[in-house]
């Protein structure tokens, strides 16, 4: 059909286009392909962080003193463990215990309920990290893997849920901290699902403020 109206002189109408689901994910791919090469094939680091006292590691911590000391020296003191598996880190002799809680996510399962554990998991975590910051402490989010999938959604639920973040601006933080794991479809899924519920929870609060505001101008 392309070809006739073409031969016939005539334009060839532009196909419609429609919102990719994935943008956000197609990003973060993009801006962790970008990394220099030496940067993508340099073995994981004992942390990464991704925000004022926010860290990703992996099962190091969990399984040698050297990895526990690692997260004592760079100011841990809470630790998430985002596993099914692993113990939480042993505290060497003389320190102080962590507070550690575990908040296991299943990357690859897409939970019934449409994904009511996944999202209880990621409220639970969030919760946690937010709890270490107010007690001036610093968190990890531990994976079974360096930077792996269940640890990165909840770095970045955290950072929508209490820091304001819309998803990207969460994802592009998960990928300028560490060339980790890529989220899962599932895992996308629960995020720009929690997206959308965070701006709607929001904005009754905002129609509150803007209506106090202009009481307040029509009254002075």
């Amino acid at each position: 059909a392309e070809a006739a109206a073409e031969a016939a002189g005539g334009e060839v109408a532009a196909a419609p286009t429609r919102p990719d689901p994935f943008a956000a994910a197609r990003a973060f791919e993009a801006a962790l392909l970008l990394r220099p090469p030496e940067s993508r094939s340099q073995r994981d680091p004992a942390l990464s962080k991704v925000g004022e006292g926010l860290y990703l590691g992996g099962p190091a911590a969990c399984v040698s003193w050297e990895g526990a000391q690692a997260l004592l020296e760079s100011g841990v003191t809470h630790v998430v463990n985002a596993t099914l598996q692993l113990q939480h880190p042993p505290v060497p002799a003389g320190e102080p215990a962590f507070v550690a809680v575990r908040c296991a996510v299943e990357a690859g399962a897409s939970p019934a309920g449409g994904g009511a554990a996944v999202t209880a998991a990621l409220e639970e975590a969030a919760a946690a990290i937010a709890k270490s910051k107010s007690e001036g402490g610093r968190a990890v989010v531990l994976c079974d893997t360096p930077g792996g999938a269940s640890a990165g959604a909840i770095a970045a639920y955290y950072l929508m849920r209490h820091c304001g973040f819309p998803l990207r601006r969460a994802l592009d933080a998960l990928a300028a901290a560490k060339r980790g794991q890529l989220l899962s479809a599932s895992l996308l899924q629960r995020l720009a699902e929690a997206e959308a519920r965070l701006a709607a929870a929001a904005e009754p609060e905002d129609k509150m403020k803007s209506r106090e505001a202009d009481g307040e101008a029509g009254g002075g």
